[in-house]
């Protein structure tokens, strides 16, 4: 508030009775497994199946495993979850010791390394990348090469004159970037050398600040037949520069002011044949300020007279520019619908931009030969020849699940599924995680499948948890394929996520393609006896009795009483938070008793309460500590879970 100096109306809100307790979710699965792609220890918001699919890939043959002995199930488990009602779902890949990415080494003319891809994540899909190294057909462009020590050249060349080029100097002293002007020593390829009116022959681009540049690797003139073949050829040793004495034969002069060609007098061009040449031209004009000088074949940078960059001044060259196609390689990289197509002129480029780009893989170029040119005709796949294939790590056990779960610690999750997993072997993992994060104000439930296959292995479980469900029998294809409890216990977790926290799952609707047991009456009442959540054949697939393994009788024996004590305890944090820094005094308590009100009155709208009591209140110690007591009572909406007739026959 501000104080009262200045005469005027002073205006105080507060807002204590505005604030309202926020939406609750109550169906997000967190979904903890292994497969064949994605990132491993990660938990991922799903949109969809679909989208789990392209993320995680496909699972493989549960009765052939792709390592032989160990089926994915994180995929597997999330099409039972999103066929049975799932909307949310985090899901977190797992993996063993033996997960590995592939990798592909690209090798230069010398089979020296250049660079190494490796696929983004471990596992077997990596396997199918496909990489084509071939001639560039478009020149590469280099960006933001930076030179903070040296600045007479740039590092990549043939350059290509153009006017996306750009160099700019960042002066230290002044702070200031200056944008330079360039100018070019260039090569002209394959141009034809036509005679002029006296049977001389010049070549066009020489001018008298532009000469010949005397480039011996790179001048040659060719005498070409109607047929296009070459007849005679000029290169090193053969091209006389600016000559004085007569030539022989097999040579040419070349005056580098006027750009004219002179022969031997019996190897001169006559009709029908044709004069093409290559070669370097240079610039003598003495630059102005701002400009710079590119020598295109070698990379040479010039600079007006006091204008050139100085370490000592803390000056920095940056620069961005073409690099002609004949010294790079297109790189394509292909899987599925995904190409990625990369033109660089060594690993090193190569290296920065699939980092910068790449969905499918890194590079690390080799230290050594990263700046050599990869060389061409590769047509191969990730993980071939000597390089590293994929593998999944499809053997993750107890500790990798654990890990796994460790993830969705802090998340906002409802439903807790180890995929494929049964009490026996991921019991203590789970049962771990649930009592920790009820600890850290994250309740949940997780839901995990029966052990073994058969009744009395289900009666012999050992679990008694109010926060677990454990769920049986095995799903069964029409062809006959098993899947364990684990995989129907996936299912369960799909609709309870559907369903309304204060509805029961007894007698609801699973959507599995059929079960290996059939349960009769007698081994129905063993189950329930045991807490094991059954599913049965009753006009479809249904839940049996939706409960959880802490035992009849018990308080939360009924799935719905847990869902609905820790909806209620999500919302009441929500309602009392906000308070928390706020004056405790009778207006604000009176407030949060409000905002208390309004969310339990909202559950006994929805059903899910029957009614409760409410009281808060501070003695003044209590408001002296920061204290504010909350009574609250609870009377959660029951289900009917058994109809009793009493017929009178009259």
């Amino acid at each position: 508030m501000a104080e009262m100096i200045v005469p005027g109306t002073y205006i105080t809100v507060r807002a204590e009775g505005l604030i309202s307790a926020g939406r609750i979710a109550a169906g997000i699965v967190g979904v903890v497994g292994t497969a064949a792609s994605g990132p491993v220890g990660t938990p991922v918001t799903l949109a969809g199946f679909s989208n789990a699919r392209e993320i995680f890939g496909v699972p493989d043959d549960y009765n052939r495993p792709e390592d032989g002995s160990h089926p994915l199930t994180l995929v597997r488990a999330l099409e039972f979850i999103y066929n049975n009602g799932a909307s949310t779902v985090l899901a977190v890949r797992v993996a063993g010791a033996s997960k590995s990415s592939a990798t592909f080494a690209l090798l230069d003319s010398s089979d020296h390394t250049v660079a190494t891809l490796t696929a983004k994540t471990p596992g077997t899909w990596g396997n199918n990348i496909h990489i084509d190294v071939a001639a560039a057909e478009d020149h590469c462009r280099i960006n933001d090469e930076t030179h903070t020590e040296s600045f007479d050249a740039l590092k990549y060349r043939r350059i290509v004159p153009t006017l996306e080029n750009r160099i700019r100097i960042f002066r230290g002293t002044t702070k200031r970037i200056q944008t330079m002007d360039i100018l070019y020593k260039r090569v002209i390829e394959n141009e034809e050398v036509v005679p002029n009116t006296d049977e001389r022959f010049f070549l066009a681009s020489i001018r008298p600040d532009y000469p010949v540049a005397k480039e011996t690797a790179i001048d040659l003139v060719q005498i070409v037949n109607d047929a296009e073949e070459v007849i005679r050829e000029y290169g090193d040793g053969d091209i006389l520069y600016d000559p004085t004495d007569p030539l022989g034969a097999g040579e040419i002069g070349i005056n580098t002011t006027t750009g004219e060609i002179t022969f031997e007098a019996s190897e001169k061009p006559v009709t029908g044949e044709t004069v093409i040449a290559t070669y370097a031209v240079g610039y003598t004009k003495t630059l102005e300020p701002g400009q710079v000088l590119v020598t295109v074949w070698n990379g040479d940078l010039a600079y007006a007279s006091g204008e050139a960059p100085a370490q000592a001044n803390g000056d920095k060259l940056v620069v961005s520019y073409l690099v002609d196609k004949d010294n790079c390689v297109q790189v394509s990289l292909t899987f599925g619908v995904i190409i990625e197509q990369y033109i660089t002129p060594d690993g090193n480029i190569l290296s920065q931009l699939i980092n910068q780009a790449s969905t499918l893989e890194t590079c690390e170029a080799d230290e050594t030969y990263g700046g050599n040119l990869p060389k061409t005709d590769v047509d191969a796949y990730f993980g071939t020849g000597s390089n590293t294939p994929g593998s999944n790590g499809a053997e993750a056990g107890p500790d990798e699940y654990a890990i796994g779960l460790e993830s969705l610690d802090n998340k906002l999750v409802n439903i807790v599924v180890l995929a494929g997993q049964d009490s026996q072997s991921m019991g203590s993992t789970l049962l771990g995680h649930l009592n920790s994060t009820e600890q850290t104000d994250h309740e949940r439930m997780g839901v995990l499948g029966a052990p073994g296959g058969t009744l009395a292995n289900f009666l012999g479980h050992t679990m008694a948890d109010d926060r677990v469900v454990l769920v049986a029998p095995p799903i069964q294809y029409p062809d006959g394929r098993t899947l364990p409890t684990g995989y129907t216990a996936a299912a369960v977790a799909g609709l309870i996520s559907s369903l309304q926290v204060q509805t029961s799952l007894t007698n609801k609707t699973l959507n599995v393609p059929g079960l290996s047991l059939d349960f009769n009456r007698g081994q129905q009442e063993q189950l329930i006896k045991r807490n094991v959540l059954s599913i049965i054949q009753k006009n479809g697939f249904r839940v049996l009795k939706g409960m959880t393994t802490e035992g009849e009788g018990a308080p939360f024996s009924a799935v719905p009483t847990r869902r609905i004590v820790d909806y209620a305890k999500y919302g009441v944090r929500s309602a009392a938070n906000p308070y928390l820094g706020r004056l405790n005094n009778v207006r604000v308590r009176a407030a949060l008793k409000a905002t208390l009100d309004a969310f339990l009155t909202r559950m006994v709208e929805d059903e899910s309460l029957t009614g409760y009591e409410l009281e808060v209140s501070a003695t003044r110690a209590q408001e002296i500590a920061g204290e504010v007591s909350v009574a609250m009572t609870l009377q959660p909406t029951f289900s009917i879970e058994y109809i009793k007739v009493t017929m009178i026959l009259k």
